[in-house]
């Protein structure tokens, strides 16, 4: 009974339905488009790229290297001698043999065996900065979403108030018959004529602004979108009334669950953990595998003059560093704690946004209500006072004033509506699910 109600209002409100630019087209193009969207894909990708560097810290490391040197410090100038097999200890003064060079060429290697898991545990620190950087494209598109729902009802509620100081154009005209006619018949006065003239530029006036307006939500609508706020668009649709309910608790439940910052947190509070675990692992031994094969010569690199080779094992572990291993331990358990409380205090913070959107939402279906019913007062109240005006009884300030009213109404059940719609899209924002369920919005 309400929505035919409504429908009928809509009718005579003369709304009418255009052909343009759907929600879900504008929407579609700024997941595309959106410039900060976009960035934080690109920092997802970035992310990946910090998962294979840190897969790749497990596998052996491979170095070419050459070196050159040239000394008279005894103990090095010696050992350039030695590499290429060129020593004679009986001639050399082993005080000061002189100078001498050295090119060496070669490869070595170094292979992680146990670095008391640390490898692995920054694996983990990566997979998980993915996850994270995955709940900030969520957050964004959720943001991104709404902005485009709210430029776009705005181009709804802009061209509506087109379409209400039409009405009152058309109205002031027919008023402005009215007066010249009641004033040939001479039952008014040339003053109410003059006084009909000047109410009709007045409308006319708005209905300037009105236009204006619209243009520039249309173009508000084009940057939330991701382009260039030119022209050359139109939207389509009309604000419409969908008699929806929603349960609080059930609201604050669902954005508990998938709110992204909530999920990003908990990714970090794991994240604090595995820092934890990196700590302990500095008590633990590091241990490791390097190989070596090179060639010597003391004339030019690349040269043969002698090759040798070497193999090993290393292992150690910190004893003492100053305490730096018990701080970074303490740290990582606090900075747990820390997360902790930005979890609690986000989880409030949350609540509070959906009890402001649902109460909102509360207010502006009672204001569509309040709207409707105004509106349908007014227009039977400007019908009497119109026969009244015609038979000599009202007079033109009357007949004005409740044209006036009529169009206060109208803009006020425009702004209700606009109000009404955007306080749902507020809901789904708050719980995080706008991008899932915005095509609700259209039904």
């Amino acid at each position: 009974m309400k929505i035919r109600l409504f429908a009928v209002v809509f009718t005579l409100l003369g709304f009418g339905t255009s052909y343009g630019l759907t929600l879900e087209e504008a929407i579609k193009t700024a997941l595309e488009k959106n410039n900060l969207l976009r960035a934080k894909k690109v920092e997802l990708k970035e992310k990946y790229y910090d998962v294979k560097s840190a897969k790749a810290r497990l596998l052996p490391a491979v170095e070419l290297y050459t070196q050159y040197n040239k000394t008279t410090d005894p103990p090095y100038a010696i050992m350039n001698r030695m590499e290429v097999k060129k020593l004679d200890m009986m001639r050399t003064n082993f005080n000061d043999p002189g100078k001498y060079q050295l090119f060496k060429t070669g490869l070595k290697t170094q292979v992680p065996i146990w670095f008391g898991g640390k490898l692995r545990l920054a694996v983990d620190l990566a997979r998980k900065e993915v996850k994270a950087a995955k709940e900030q494209v969520r957050k964004s598109e959720n943001q991104v979403v709404y902005d485009v729902v709210k430029a776009y009802y705005g181009v709804l509620t802009a061209k509506a108030f087109v379409e209400t100081a039409r009405l009152a154009v058309r109205d002031a005209q027919k008023h402005l018959k009215d007066a010249q006619t009641v004033y040939k018949a001479g039952l008014g006065l040339k003053s109410d004529v003059l006084r009909a003239k000047v109410y009709l530029e007045q409308m006319e006036e708005n209905l300037v602004k009105a236009k204006s307006n619209y243009e520039i939500a249309l173009r508000a609508l084009k940057v939330a979108m991701g382009e260039f706020p030119d022209g050359g668009v139109s939207v389509d649709g009309d604000l419409v009334y969908r008699d929806l309910s929603f349960n609080l608790d059930d609201l604050i439940e669902r954005a508990l669950k998938n709110r992204a910052e909530l999920k990003e947190l908990q990714v970090r509070l794991e994240q604090s953990k595995d820092m934890e675990k990196m700590a302990k692992a500095d008590f633990l031994p590091q241990v490791g595998a390097f190989g070596k094969i090179f060639m010597a010569d003391d004339t030019a690199p690349w040269n043969k003059e002698n090759s040798s080779w070497a193999v090993g094992i290393s292992a150690s572990i910190n004893l003492f560093s100053g305490g730096q291993k018990f701080y970074k331990l303490r740290k990582s358990r606090i900075t747990q704690l820390k997360v902790k409380e930005y979890q609690e205090r986000a989880k409030k913070g949350i609540a509070f946004e959906v009890s402001q959107a649902y109460y909102r939402f509360i207010s502006a279906k009672k204001r569509v209500e309040l709207a409707r019913a105004a509106l349908e007062s007014a227009q039977e109240s400007l019908r009497i006072v119109e026969k009244r005006y015609k038979s000599g009884v009202a007079t033109i300030t009357e007949l004005l004033d409740t044209q006036t009213a009529l169009n206060q109404a109208r803009s006020s059940y425009v702004a209700a509506l606009s109000a009404y719609n955007q306080a749902v899209a507020e809901i789904y924002y708050s719980t995080g699910e706008l991008p899932s369920r915005y095509t609700e919005l259209l039904r």
